[in-house]
């Protein structure tokens, strides 16, 4: 049988060893919110291990609770992230199905600028669309965006310009260029759809993998049949913000309930 003394040591190593692996983190990866959030999990799960043993320390009932009530909260927020994160990417494949047949405008949704340049995220954004119009010619597009506080034009305009040098025709093109979040950049293009005669405008979404589904949640929202495509990201991007998104598409579906 192990002795107290050993499982005194035991548990300390571990608790070393966790928070080797926190500074190890944050030296590799510096202080993004894939990480932020990886050390919240082993905080999370040292502070459950420690009201656990706090209770066979002392044998106090209230220990016991607290330590359950942790457990099971704990288990229901890991479910739940499994469950979004798993809907993300079922959205994302569902997302290289989509039939040009029904659609009646692309919606390129707008995400910074340097300058007038596009930001690599809007690059990629502006690359999947360019490919999904060259294959469907008779589609036009509402590239949407307004202008921040550092950029020189409009992400709208920037983004204009990039679809006419990849060959987009200037007839297909059509801008918003008021909107600074997701809700106004679909809210706005449906309103400008619907001045160019479609009130029920059935629309291709363009934004990264990684935004689909809470872009098509909003985009429902605002009364818009929504398909989603996906622009690529990279990989460690891609990881980082898929994490992120989880809180972004809990935080969306309790503002919609309210």
């Amino acid at each position: 049988m192990k002795s107290k003394r050993d499982t005194i040591r035991n548990q300390s190593l571990i608790y070393i060893l966790l928070a080797l692996i926190m500074v190890l983190l944050f030296i590799l990866f510096g202080k993004s919110f894939g990480v932020l959030f990886v050390i919240a999990n082993i905080l999370a799960v040292v502070m459950i291990m420690y009201l656990s043993n706090l209770y066979k320390k002392t044998g106090r009932q209230r220990f016991r609770l607290i330590s359950w009530i942790s457990k099971i909260t704990y288990c229901l927020f890991l479910l739940s992230f499994i469950l979004i994160e798993g809907f993300i990417i079922y959205e994302l494949q569902e997302s290289k199905k989509v039939d040009p047949q029904n659609i009646d405008f692309v919606i390129i949704l707008g995400a910074g600028l340097q300058g007038e340049k596009p930001s690599k995220t809007l690059e990629t954004r502006l690359e999947a669309g360019t490919h999904f119009l060259m294959e469907n010619k008779d589609i036009p597009v509402v590239v949407s965006g307004g202008q921040g506080p550092a950029e020189s034009i409009s992400e709208a305009a920037a983004m204009g310009m990039y679809l006419k040098n990849a060959g987009i025709a200037d007839k297909r093109i059509f801008y918003e260029h008021k909107s600074t979040t997701t809700y106004e950049n679909l809210k706005y293009s449906k309103q400008l759809i619907g001045k160019l005669g479609l009130k029920e405008p059935t629309v291709v979404i363009v934004t990264n993998d990684y935004h689909i589904v809470r872009a098509k949640m909003i985009a429902k929202e605002v009364g818009l049949r929504n398909y989603g495509l996906g622009a690529d990201s990279p990989f460690f991007v891609k990881i980082n913000y898929f994490i992120r998104e989880y809180f972004g598409i809990v935080k969306t579906w309790f503002v919609q309930l309210i």
